[in-house]
């Protein structure tokens, strides 16, 4: 049976006055005892820096499994997945992180810990990661979404009523009918067609919305015994 490989070493030398010679043996003895067991900060940090390093590559990992399936938050994971891939390219919302359940926000978070680092892009923790990041943008249509979508004018946002909707079964795109008022007198009832993946993206955000308004309390625009939703 072959001897494990001694690691490497390196020789310093000290020059210190006669009387502190005594004192800088004893600390380098205290040095080395403590090394050998393990025990030294440097050691502990190291072993601490190791640990988080396995935790957040797990919960990168959670997080492309995430973003690869079709739950509910699929999207907003690969959103932030994508943001890290290309900042530029795929800018992520910080509000977006309400759209998430606190279990995932905190894979989030410890993610990011370990991107901060900047020891390797995220992607190349994977094998073929290049393949699934890309994969994953297409498939969310992330590439196709504008940099910034600039808020509307106060002056042209509207009332609506929501009326009704158009389905076809077997199919994910629909049509909402609502009542916008457009003037004091004026209401016109208009269809808005949604494809797939906004209709997705609607959803989420109304439950997000509710779900955040609830997290705190009461809602302000609550009855006084209005109850909060099963459906959250």
């Amino acid at each position: 049976m072959s001897n494990p490989p001694r690691p490497s070493s390196r020789s310093i030398a000290f020059t210190v006055p006669t009387h502190l010679a005594e004192a800088l043996q004893e600390t380098v003895d205290d040095f080395f005892a403590r090394a050998a067991g393990g025990t030294t900060p440097a050691q502990r940090a190291a072993e601490i820096r190791a640990q988080n390093r396995d935790a957040s590559l797990d919960s990168l990992a959670h997080l492309l499994d995430v973003a690869e399936g079709n739950s509910r938050q699929a999207r907003v994971a690969a959103q932030f997945l994508a943001g890290l891939y290309n900042g530029d390219d795929f800018p992520f919302s910080l509000p977006d992180f309400r759209r998430l359940d606190d279990d995932l926000l905190e894979h989030c978070l410890q993610v990011l810990r370990l991107d901060r680092r900047h020891a390797t892009e995220v992607q190349r923790y994977f094998p073929n990661g290049e393949t699934r990041w890309l994969a994953m943008i297409r498939r969310w249509g992330l590439s196709d979404e504008p940099t910034h979508t600039p808020l509307p004018d106060d002056d042209v946002v509207h009332s609506c009523q929501y009326e009704n909707k158009l389905d076809a079964p077997g199919y994910r795109d629909v049509t909402l009918f609502v009542k916008v008022a457009v003037g004091v007198d004026d209401v016109r009832s208009l269809g808005l067609a949604l494809s797939a993946a906004d209709s997705e993206r609607l959803a989420a955000d109304l439950v997000a919305v509710h779900r955040l308004a609830w997290t705190r309390g009461k809602p302000l625009d609550a009855d006084e015994k209005e109850t909060r939703p099963a459906w959250l």
